[in-house]
């Protein structure tokens, strides 16, 4: 039953019908539209089968905050929004910050997205959250590194929670509004999306496909308040006041260069010579999220070589976000931040190793699609995240950083019968865009538990002095007491 959903989503290839007019085979935009050598985008070419009107051609451009190169870690969060990137007035001494602090999250559907959720939460009554200068995200991650990227904290002040640039509203970055919206069941919104007329017109007649159509649901449920694609939240509208955003995807068509990871990033989307400003934030996650077999490409035109970009799931390349980061800790000019710290959101699904004590493993799904292969992709993704988990130790070694490691890994095997009772279920939950009120229950405690261990661990290692000493910096004067025992 662990991938049920991925098996429903690949029976949906047998409704899906031929393109007969090209069109939709791209949605980003030039950077010079003077210089333009191809098409105009989507929101123009497909008016003739579409009964939505196209993308208004005035909206100011904004600050994009998805850069991997140049991660403003010298400000303090309190300050971003003033003393954004490109801004010439000079900072004061209340808004340095000495600190590099970067956060990944995993894929691993909406398992993922609550987990992230709720460890962001538990950081957040900690202050570690307030210190955070980039997210990085993959697939299912993403759904919640987005809309924290795109929310505000409702505090009525207007550098906090500024206008977006299609007039819609942000969401509060709040427990009781964003865990409503995670939980909806995206896979039966997806398929209601498939018979909105112009999604029906366009997909039989054109290149627009199933992802296209889960990057609609994902946009209509999660970020913003309107079925039209005019009003889609845009990389422009991303929060100044929030830590960089790096959406991470896999680039299929990278051929010789072997330049497979791809971040949704000005320096990415300088190299094809587009502009990230008016890309959709929905289209990226769903390029992070999406899994071969169950969606199609998400397609970029290179403007600069006359070709195009196919994009997959970011976890066949990198399923912690990982490699982003090490860009952006790379990155900073001397002097450096005097600390890095690393936290990584892990909803990683541990094996299944019921397999062993059976001769015939089969399902009964086995006899429509065999989920062997679900099995050689888990055993690949299992295998590249141990080796890049020791990368991440190399690199912190290496800068003399801390690592915040959150996940429930050998929890079932814990010498607590009740926590090893929760790390057992907990790995009971599939790899899907939907799920039960009781699994998403179950996260949230975890993340609790887990997140009080992990910060329990290092500011009473007594071997680490230091770690814990910077540690405690971090930490507000009213965060919860960490007990040494």
């Amino acid at each position: 039953m662990r991938h049920m959903s991925v098996c429903l989503m690949l029976a949906l290839p047998a409704i899906a019908g031929c393109s007969f007019i090209p069109l939709y085979s791209y949605n980003n935009h030039e950077a010079d539209q003077q210089t333009a050598q191809f098409p105009r985008p989507v929101e123009n070419l497909y008016r003739a089968v579409s009964l939505r009107p196209p993308l208004p051609e005035n909206i100011a451009p904004g600050t994009v905050k998805a850069s991997v190169h140049t991660v403003p870690w010298q400000i303090k969060s309190s300050c971003r929004a003033a003393f954004s990137p490109g801004s010439t007035a000079p900072l004061p001494r209340h808004c340095r910050d000495e600190n590099f602090v970067a956060l990944a999250i995993s894929a691993g559907g909406s398992r993922a997205s609550i987990f992230a959720a709720a460890v962001m939460f538990e950081l957040q009554r900690y202050g570690l959250l307030d210190h955070v200068d980039l997210v990085s995200c993959v697939s299912g991650g993403c759904l919640t590194a987005a809309y924290y990227a795109l929310s505000c904290d409702d505090s009525g002040d207007p550098t906090v929670c500024p206008p977006t640039t299609n007039g819609g509203d942000r969401y509060a970055w709040r427990e009781e509004q964003i865990y409503p919206l995670l939980e909806r069941n995206l896979l039966w919104r997806w398929f209601g999306n498939w018979f909105w007329p112009d999604n029906i017109l366009k997909f039989w007649f054109t290149h627009f496909d199933r992802t296209d159509i889960m990057a609609e649901t994902l946009s209509n449920n999660l970020y913003d308040r309107s079925i039209l694609d005019n009003n889609q939240f845009r990389f422009r509208d991303l929060n100044p006041a929030r830590p960089n955003l790096a959406i991470n995807a896999t680039n299929v068509t990278a051929g010789a260069s072997h330049e497979f990871h791809f971040a949704f990033s000005p320096e990415q989307f300088g190299k094809i010579h587009s502009d990230l400003g008016r890309y959709p934030i929905a289209n990226a996650v769903m390029a992070s999220a999406s899994f071969p077999g169950a969606f199609n490409y998400v397609t970029l035109l290179d403007f600069q070589k006359q070709s195009y970009i196919h994009l997959l799931d970011g976890g066949a390349y990198d399923n912690l976000g990982l490699n982003a980061i090490k860009t952006a800790m790379e990155s900073p000019a001397d002097p450096g931040p005097s600390q890095r710290v690393l936290i990584i959101i892990d909803a990683y699904l541990a094996l299944d190793d019921g397999m062993a004590r059976n001769a015939e493993p089969r399902r009964w799904t086995d006899y429509i699609v065999d989920s062997n292969f679900f099995v050689a992709y888990d055993t690949l993704l299992t295998s590249l995240r141990a080796t890049q988990l020791q990368y991440a130790k190399t690199l912190l070694q290496k800068h003399g950083g801390i690592l915040l490691h959150i996940s429930w890994e050998n929890l079932d095997k814990d010498g607590d019968p009740e926590l090893a009772w929760l790390g057992n279920r907990l790995n009971r939950i599939p790899t899907s865009l939907n799920i039960s009120a009781k699994h998403a229950d179950r996260l949230r405690s975890a993340a609790r538990i887990l997140v009080a261990k992990k910060l329990e661990t290092i500011l009473c290692d007594s071997n680490h002095p230091h770690d814990a000493q910077q540690l405690r910096k971090l930490l507000a004067p009213n965060a919860p007491p960490v007990a040494c025992h």
